[in-house]
């Protein structure tokens, strides 16, 4: 039964190594004034896995990125993860400046990412970025070959900025099975077909014994590239791809969060301190409140999360100096131009909003423009009495499930764009479309007023979904399916 917990076991009952690759590292330790501080980096994808890989054991494969990395690791470039509770090893990868400046800042964010997400005014391409991309790729690759060694193992690969990983592996271990998982939306044919290497990149990717996407049309998307670019043959009813004698399977698995966890911490003594501090620095006592919780990604709709704004306060000024939205925003990609860009433009709108409604004791926007943690971004969640999320396009969209998690008093309204992959499965959400502006600020009133009972039946239903499709149901069901696809005895998640 798919999502039933059971140990990981491979066909001879050998429990196998699993190594996962991703670009962002789950721990960081980074230089302060004073100090080393171990911080977790802020992203939907890194607080999914980091849990899983807590009781998975293995190796997980990273960047490091962080200024005081190279202080903490063993001659191998390994240590020992969490720091409070050792499960797994995490083995950092060093990139020089000229290759992140190709391999990440290049072509995986100015040229796959907008790609990814439709955005086809956003694409930035240079020859160099390529090649850049592909030499990173490669490295990761023959790294993760020699983790492999003579113990069986699973090679889970993260996301779009190893593309070209698979390739390599199979290459050098043609027996080790390949899961790869991509975060972000695959677009359809019609936009897949602008990538000038669109052909190496899909032939990279068969390479793997399994690929994974959030939702079903994405898979549908990548399966149409596939069979448009390569000739590929798609076959059992579109759950699998063959080329070349290599046959993939392709099926969504929408991701979840550790809905456990995020419960308990809102419901912790810790947490109703911190909301008591939070009312009282922000003068938040006898008012609603409203919260967004973005990266600064023009992905993420957060300009026209604004433009909303402006609208419902000149629209409905009975809520002028009895609502506060609270924008937390996540620095992101500061090296592009296009991201500081944005940021400028979104620091810029927030204070004309306050300026144009504000009073001497009441702000309508409080900006809190850096990353907060799990433990700091909890007790948000839990006194909102809406949270707002509006991108233009989005894989999944954890913060979605995040918030619901933490509504414990079952009090709050989820007002969730329709081009969030998270859309799909929360369907009591009131959907938004983040192009319509007034038609927004329209559902944030509608939420504002919305009946208690009706508030708890939809954040009720909400709860439901997100506890039952947990990340635990996610990678049960990635691993029930490769093993299939390997004929092991079992492969799951306890």
């Amino acid at each position: 039964m798919r999502g039933k917990g059971r140990v990981i076991r491979t066909a001879n009952n050998q429990r196998p190594n699993i190594i996962l690759v991703s670009c962002r590292e789950p721990y960081r330790h980074k230089r302060t004034s004073r100090d080393v501080v171990c911080e977790r980096p802020a992203g939907g994808m890194v607080s999914a896995l980091e849990p899983a890989m807590q009781k998975l054991g293995g190796v997980w494969v990273a960047w490091g990125d962080g200024s005081a990395d190279r202080d903490f690791v063993d001659s191998e470039d390994k240590l020992w993860v969490p720091p409070e509770a050792p499960a797994y090893q995490l083995k950092r990868i060093w990139l020089t400046r000229e290759e992140r400046e190709k391999f990440y800042y290049g072509f995986a964010n100015q040229y796959l990412w907008p790609l990814c997400h439709m955005l086809i005014d956003a694409l930035r391409f240079r020859r160099s970025f390529w090649e850049g991309y592909k030499a990173v790729n490669e490295r990761f690759a023959m790294e993760v070959v020699k983790e492999i060694g003579e113990r069986p193992a699973i090679v889970w690969i993260q996301d779009y900025h190893f593309a070209c990983a698979p390739r390599t592996i199979k290459r050098e271990r043609p027996d080790v099975p390949i899961s790869l998982f991509w975060h972000i939306p695959w677009p359809p044919w019609d936009i897949f077909r602008f990538c000038g290497q669109k052909r190496e990149i899909l032939e990279c990717l068969l390479q793997c014994d399994q690929i994974g996407f959030h939702l079903d049309r994405y898979c549908e998307n990548f399966l149409a590239s596939a069979k448009e670019c390569l000739g590929a043959k798609v076959r059992n009813h579109g759950c699998d791809v063959e080329y070349r004698g290599k046959c993939t399977s392709v099926k969504s698995f929408p991701i979840g969060i550790d809905f456990r966890m995020f419960n308990d911490i809102a419901t912790s003594q810790k947490t109703l301190a911190s909301i008591e501090r939070l009312k009282k620095k922000y003068s938040l006592s006898g008012k609603k409140v409203g919260l967004g919780v973005d990266r600064l990604d023009y992905t993420k709709g957060i300009p026209e999360k604004l433009r909303a704004l402006h609208i419902f306060f000149s629209r409905y000024p009975e809520f002028l100096e009895n609502f506060v939205f609270i924008q937390v925003l996540a620095p992101s990609r500061s090296k592009i131009q296009a991201y500081r860009n944005l940021s400028e433009r979104v620091l810029q709108k927030i204070e004309e909003l306050n300026i144009r409604f504000g009073t001497h004791k009441w702000k309508p926007i409080i900006c809190i423009n850096s990353s907060l943690d799990r433990e700091s971004l909890v007790p948000f969640y839990r006194m909102a009495d809406l949270m707002l999320i509006t991108p233009v396009q989005d894989g999944m969209n954890l913060v979605a499930k995040e918030y619901v998690a933490c509504q414990v008093e079952g009090k709050g309204v989820l007002l969730l764009s329709e081009f969030a992959g998270a859309h799909e499965e929360m369907k009591h959400s009131v959907t938004v479309n983040p192009y319509d502006s007034e038609g927004v600020a329209e559902a944030v009133k509608r939420a504002l007023e919305m009946p208690e009972e009706e508030r708890k039946e939809k954040i009720r239903a909400s709860r439901d979904s997100t506890s039952k499709n947990d990340v635990n149901f996610w990678l049960n069901s990635l691993m029930e399916e490769l093993t299939t696809l390997v004929d092991a005895k079992t492969y799951a998640f306890e």
